[in-house]
């Protein structure tokens, strides 16, 4: 019988939802839903992922997702709040907000949207539809103009339907928290200026959690680097190239890393192809001039990582494993463009004016206190800044994905940001 009822209930709430059509302007700018599932990851801990058609094209797919704590199947316990998870690029939402999925080294629970469900906050994520396009594709004209503009469209449409879901299931239809993290950061700010333009009946956002990133930057020489970054896209763009692979490169490194780990690497001269699977995460600066990194490593006089300090080597790897293999140039160059402050981008045009709560976690290691500058660009007057820094040295720091990876990223950073979502419910 329950089974049969949980049939049902799928079943009428994919009618609901997928008679709202797609595009529409005000509070519930809705997708259709394609497909649901739900899977059960501990006791009364479950995830649903629901497949979204937000146009006409092939690829016009999200994913949104739900992580919430059920006293039955279909039938959440009350939860304080609720907050959409923005993963970075490339990046998956499971991948890097439920690392137990794509990796058997942590815990079941070590993961920040388990942390928030256990603790009764309603947890949504989102995948871009860039992160949908499969291995196989070959021809990527219809990336072109897939950018910030793009996403932020779609995670407005993520949460309508969030919202949505969360009335018909009782828990209210107010306006949700967005969590970014890296490149999610950048669509936070996009989101919630964006929404400055709307009447406040029709804003999605009341709060926005940035992690680790800056959409503007003060110093002159951080942004000249993203202005020579953004300058390579700007040639790919021109040339017609408009998919970034960058996945697809990474799971090689890690295939040889596991594979191989003590030859020599011929992709980068100098390294072992477990020592450079390493320097992708902890050594940035030494391949790309990067002047952050992903994860604090134990590095010798050259700047070459034997081991990784705050996150596993292998739970590392197994990221490397779970990159889309496609993200977009057009998206690469829009965040190099709002940080090098030249081109004018639209997508930065109200952050003056974004006046929901703020709060800004960081890392030593990342981006760190460079990303408290974007929060003095707004009008909000509920602001909250930390960074997690452990060692005194930045190029052996808390990293930018340490802030989800680490062993002790609970202790350092999530529970501060629980704390902040209950007061600021």
């Amino acid at each position: 019988m329950r089974k049969l009822f949980n049939i049902a209930f799928s079943a009428i709430l994919l009618l609901i939802l997928s008679s709202q059509g797609t595009g529409a302007k005000g509070a519930f700018p809705s997708g259709t839903i394609t497909h649901s599932d739900r899977t059960v990851l501990h006791d009364d801990i479950v995830h649903y992922r629901f497949d979204v058609r937000v146009g006409p094209g092939q690829f016009d797919m999200i994913r949104l997702h739900r992580v919430v704590k059920e006293r039955q199947p279909h039938h959440p316990i009350r939860t304080v709040d609720g907050v959409l998870l923005l993963p970075g690029q490339p990046n998956y939402f499971e991948a890097i907000f439920i690392p137990p999925l794509i990796s058997q080294v942590p815990a079941w629970d070590r993961s920040l949207a388990i942390f928030l469900a256990e603790n009764n906050i309603d947890v949504w994520g989102m995948d871009y539809g860039w992160a949908l396009v499969p291995a196989e594709t070959t021809d990527f004209n219809f990336m072109k103009g897939w950018g910030v503009e793009k996403d932020t469209r779609h995670a407005e449409v993520a949460l309508s339907l969030a919202r949505q879901i969360r009335g018909i299931t009782d828990q209210g239809f107010d306006p949700l928290h967005v969590l970014g993290f890296s490149y999610g950061g950048i669509i936070a700010y996009s989101l919630a200026g964006e929404e400055t333009q709307q009447p406040h009946y029709a804003r999605n956002v009341k709060g926005i959690v940035i992690f680790d990133v800056g959409m503007k930057l003060k110093e002159k020489s951080l942004r000249d680097w993203n202005c020579s970054d953004m300058a390579q896209y700007q040639a790919m763009l021109d040339a017609g190239v408009y998919n970034d692979d960058t996945g697809v490169f990474l799971k090689q490194v890690s295939d040889l890393a596991l594979s191989s780990p003590d030859d020599w690497s011929q992709m980068v001269p100098g390294f072992t192809n477990y020592q450079l699977a390493l320097a992708f995460g902890a050594s940035t600066w030494l391949l790309n001039g990067q002047f952050w990194h992903f994860v604090g490593g134990y590095l010798d006089a050259n700047g070459i990582p034997s081991d990784l300090r705050f996150t596993e080597a292998q739970l590392w790897l197994d990221l490397l494993q779970n990159i889309p293999p496609h993200c977009t140039v057009q998206a690469d160059f829009d965040v190099d463009a709002v940080s090098c402050g030249k081109p004018n981008v639209s997508f930065d045009d109200h952050l003056h004016e974004i006046a929901v709560p703020i709060l800004y976690a960081g890392t030593g290691g990342g981006f760190g206190q460079e990303g408290y500058y974007t929060t003095t660009l707004t009008a909000s007057r509920d602001i909250t800044k930390f960074t997690v820094s452990i060692t005194s040295d930045r190029p052996t720091d808390f990293g930018h994905v340490d802030l989800e990876y680490a062993r002790d990223a609970e202790t350092l950073a999530w529970r501060s940001i629980l704390a902040w979502l209950k007061a600021h419910r």
